[in-house]
């Protein structure tokens, strides 16, 4: 095992979107909520935006970049509706109400928020390591047809980058629950991250394992990465400290090369 590099703050912004005109979805907001609270029992300091529209969910992922320090580790969840236009990826604020007069080609631009932004926005912040996970795409109608308009595109991240779909790209996660609370991906996504001394990307394959074999082979999460090393959001006991002494100080993050 080579030498550790020590990080700073672990940093995250956590969305869940409900509450849509049109086609309104149940569980992104507990999703979202848990997420929030098992982040910050080990160690993140977590925004949370539930709900926002188009300019408050701008100014929440603007503020959140604002905080992120140099090699600091960021992570980025949403879950809620996300679609791909033009060979784009957004993700879709509360009050998005396309009616299907003219185009919503033209409309998505104005009124989605496009995932290069804020890729762009945290690339500039110089962090260590970036994790994002897409759980968005949701469907209250369970169909494996691929269909690119309603699912996100591949994407590939800046060095040092995790990019996590909850499904596979071109593909929609059932709005569904088991436990009676969360979608799939967080649930099996919560039993996973705050186990000590675990690899990130080892955390994520045991996900994807775990969903696809709940939901019979439906759904699959899909993983792009460019981080060399290895990423351990918590080590040893450290999920078992003080959130508010946690918050105090600065944070650590180790990666073995």
């Amino acid at each position: 095992m080579g030498s550790p590099i020590l990080y700073g703050q672990k940093r995250a912004l956590v969305i869940g979107i409900n509450n849509y005109p049109r086609e309104s979805l149940n569980y992104c907001i507990n999703d979202a909520n848990d997420l929030g609270t098992t982040l910050e029992s080990i160690g993140f300091c977590v925004l949370p935006a539930l709900d926002c529209n188009f300019s408050n969910l701008y100014h929440m992922i603007d503020t959140f970049a604002d905080t992120i320090l140099r090699d600091d580790l960021v992570l980025f969840y949403f879950a809620g509706h996300g679609k791909q236009s033009s060979d784009e990826n957004y993700l879709l604020p509360s009050d998005y109400n396309f009616d299907n007069r003219g185009s919503e080609r033209d409309y998505i631009v104005n009124n989605a928020i496009n995932v290069k932004y804020i890729m762009e926005k945290i690339d500039r912040k110089k962090y260590r390591v970036a994790i994002y996970l897409f759980d968005c795409c949701r469907n209250r109608i369970r169909t494996r047809a691929i269909n690119t308009s309603q699912g996100l595109l591949p994407m590939i991240g800046s060095s040092q980058t995790l990019i996590v779909f909850a499904c596979a790209p071109g593909s929609a996660v059932q709005d569904e629950t088991r436990n009676n609370r969360n979608g799939s991906f967080m649930e099996n996504l919560l039993k996973h991250i705050t186990k000590p001394n675990k690899h990130i990307e080892k955390i994520m394959k045991d996900v994807a394992d775990d969903v696809n074999l709940q939901t019979g082979g439906f759904q699959l999460p899909h993983r792009s990465s460019s981080i060399s090393g290895k990423v351990f959001l918590v080590l040893n006991n450290d999920q078992g400290q003080d959130v508010t002494t946690l918050k105090a100080v600065t944070m650590s993050l180790i990666v073995t090369l």
